[in-house]
């Protein structure tokens, strides 16, 4: 059997390996480490939702591990990562503390489409949220409306809402204990009036990060609610071996057939693209 996955011969960012110096690492929110480097040539090179493959030193931990830019400030150098312990890698990277250095390939792949004039809806499930603080920040920049959703398990999950300056925040959390109880996608049925009439004119972006799930039932709603799946941004969380378009790991189910390939085509990609009845929730750590 011939598996169709499309390609590109490289990453559109040409990004280059490096030696970063950890400046800081704290805890953003439960279950989560925020790590902050310098490494100016990767702080000027990011763009928004773009990723780096930081070299891991754990005992049998041979690969890389795909992490989103959390934010950047090029004019410091500084670049932050936001990660969930979640295994042997990430647990040693977690351990990692100021004056420290970590390995760095990047930056790789594209980010989101940032450019227009429409309101931006960004949808961040769970960790998904990591890669929102530096796109809303550049949206902002952009002079564009911006509403951030967020959700999660329980409001000890939730990145504070400072992290998002200018955009207005929404929560939901499972529990009730933080914002709307129950699932982040229903925040999209229950926007403000001037953006609620927008929703099924296709007259909003959504930009949107989250767990396989979550993604899913956001399709679902969003064809519910007649928003075209070209209106929708999506940064695809996939197993990465290499993060250059060799090790094929990290392909996704394209919409009319074969496979594209995440570290090269994205992590950002419009959700039309992609065959949702195929995507299946992996992760490594």
């Amino acid at each position: 059997m011939t598996i169709a996955v499309e390609r590109i011969s490289s990453s559109p960012s040409g990004g280059g390996q490096g030696r970063g110096i950890v400046v800081e690492r704290s805890v953003p929110m439960a279950g989560a480490v925020e790590l902050v480097l310098n490494h100016p040539p990767s702080a000027a090179a990011i763009a928004p939702g773009q990723f780096f493959q930081l070299a891991v030193g754990a005992p049998h931990t041979i690969l890389r591990r795909p992490y989103s830019a959390a934010w950047s400030d090029p004019a410091a150098g500084l670049i932050g990562f936001i990660f969930n312990v979640v295994g042997a890698g990430s647990a040693w990277l977690s351990a990692r503390y100021e004056g420290q250095e970590l390995d760095l390939l990047g930056p790789l792949g594209r980010g989101f489409d940032l450019e227009g004039e429409r309101p931006v809806i960004c949808v961040a499930g769970g960790l998904g949220v990591a890669v929102f603080p530096g796109v809303v920040q550049a949206l902002i920049a952009r002079g564009r409306t911006v509403i951030v959703l967020q959700g999660a398990r329980t409001d000890s999950h939730l990145l504070p809402s400072n992290r998002f300056q200018g955009a207005e925040v929404r929560l939901a959390t499972d529990d009730g204990s933080a914002g709307y109880r129950g699932s982040v996608v229903d925040l999209l049925g229950n926007l403000p009036p001037p953006l609620r009439g927008r929703v099924g004119e296709g007259g909003i972006d959504i930009l949107t990060c989250g767990p396989t799930p979550m993604l899913t039932a956001l399709i679902d709603a969003a064809r519910r609610q007649e928003i075209p799946l070209s209106a929708i941004q999506v940064a695809l969380e996939t197993p990465m071996g290499c993060g250059i378009g060799t090790c094929l790991g990290c392909a996704a189910p394209r919409a009319g057939g074969g496979y594209l390939l995440t570290c090269q085509e994205g992590p950002c990609v419009r959700a039309d693209r992609i065959e949702w009845s195929l995507m299946m929730d992996a992760f490594h750590g």
